[in-house]
């Protein structure tokens, strides 16, 4: 019994490469592309964001458009992180319709 539990143990391992191996194919993947990362929305092309956090716990986040630099949005002051990157998040999307429509 020992002997299957330690072959299976070895298959398992082989296959999988073990924990805190990076898999090369999983769930969210993009399979048609040469690059199978997931594409998020950090991905956008021509589109950065910057965040800054102070000592006090604020936090500065602005949008740039590299290829439309009126596009770009001011310096915000945030209270916590997360409303800095929800945020950003929503500059990103209504800047990635902009640039789309433009298209």
């Amino acid at each position: 019994m020992n002997l299957i539990r330690s072959y299976i143990k070895h298959l398992l391992l082989e296959l999988e490469g073990g924990p805190g191996v990076e898999q090369q194919i999983g769930i969210g993947k993009n399979y048609h592309t040469l690059n199978p990362e997931p594409i998020t929305w950090e991905n956008f092309p021509g589109l950065e964001y910057d965040l800054n956090s102070e000592g006090d716990g604020n936090y500065w986040a602005s949008v740039r458009d590299l290829d439309n630099p009126e596009n770009d949005t001011p310096l915000r002051k945030f209270a916590d992180e997360h409303s800095a990157m929800f945020w950003i998040r929503n500059q990103f999307d209504i800047l990635h319709r902009r640039k789309l429509d433009s298209q």
